[in-house]
């Protein structure tokens, strides 16, 4: 898949070892001579190069995600070419990503309490990208870098754009994943807007409480392909996340399922908001919560009730004698 090598020297850097791979390529971990530090490079698949025009929209796309410069956001440092094949560094960001976090975990799910911070900064990080008229188009938790304090940093802005939504690898199967991709980024992903994103993350956000994304096949096509989930994200609707985890609140399962609306106008607007009734969510809301809080606020103005009916005995009282 690449030319690239421990121990070989390319322009200031100096390969060491191999971090992790995937669809799109190889992420190895170089010492930076210049910076004096360790960063990472990714090295493009060659199976996704054999565009002629791919040179010219990988520099166009990794060009404008440079320009991206946000504290949850992995900056990209430098583009090359080696042996024919397209790289780029970035920050190196020591600790783990969230879908190894998830497949540590007991039923691969994080509770509320440890979903908030993560989710912050993935939202603070794109709202700020689409401020910047840019895109993700591939958010999923192997593109959510986690540090050693559990912050969350993206990468990838844009890359999913640049080797082609229908390029295929050489095992014939679809460049990222369908998991986590909108109805209309599967029906027009040349046109999708920052709404695409929002849905995305909602599909995170199941799957962090849940342990599984919304769709893992079609009931209605009884199949558990790429097709199928394609099918299942344009067609039908998910699951709801409480049934999955009882332990959800009502507010955040609306939250969530908001954020899967098939329709882009039905959907959570943007980032912000999805942040700001994020964190309106109690972490400390136990799993009947939202009933809990209906009964407190029933019994705060029976009591209300019952001192102005008080109140108005004391007065007829004082007035008939």
């Amino acid at each position: 898949m690449t030319g690239i090598r421990p121990a070989q020297h390319i322009k200031h850097y100096v390969i060491k070892d191999e971090i992790a791979r995937g669809g799109m390529g190889i992420v190895w971990r170089a010492w930076d001579n210049d910076r004096r530090e360790y960063v990472a490079i990714k090295a493009i698949a060659s199976d996704l190069i054999a565009d002629p025009e791919f040179r010219i929209r990988f520099h166009d796309e990794v060009s404008r995600h440079a320009r991206l410069r946000h504290p949850n956001i992995v900056p990209v440092l430098d583009v090359f070419e080696v042996s024919g094949q397209n790289c780029f560094v970035m920050d190196l960001i020591e600790g783990t990503s969230l879908d190894k976090l998830l497949e540590e975990k007991p039923e691969h799910r994080l509770t509320l309490k440890e979903a908030i911070p993560i989710l912050r900064g993935v939202l603070y990080g794109l709202d700020y990208a689409h401020r910047k008229g840019i895109v993700h188009r591939d958010i999923k938790p192997s593109n959510i870098l986690l540090d050693k304090n559990n912050g969350a940093h993206l990468i990838d802005f844009g890359i999913a754009l640049a080797v082609g939504e229908e390029r295929r690898t050489r095992t014939g199967q679809s460049v990222g994943t369908p998991h986590y991709m909108s109805p209309e980024q599967i029906v027009r992903p040349r046109t999708i807007t920052h709404l695409s994103d929002v849905y995305s993350v909602g599909c995170v956000f199941y799957e962090i409480l849940t342990g599984r994304p919304p769709f893992l096949g079609s009931q209605r096509l009884g199949a558990d392909t790429d097709f199928a989930i394609k099918q299942a994200h344009v067609n039908e609707q998910p699951v709801s996340p409480k049934e999955r985890n009882p332990s959800i609140s009502n507010r955040v399962d609306g939250l969530i399922m908001k954020a899967l609306a098939k329709r882009e106008e039905d959907r959570l607007p943007g980032c912000l908001e999805f942040l700001r009734l994020l964190e309106e969510a109690d972490v400390n809301v136990p799993p009947n919560g939202d009933t809990a809080i209906r009964r407190r606020r029933a019994l705060i103005l029976m009591f209300g009730i019952f001192i102005l009916f008080l109140f108005a005995i004391i007065l007829v009282t004082v007035a008939v004698f």
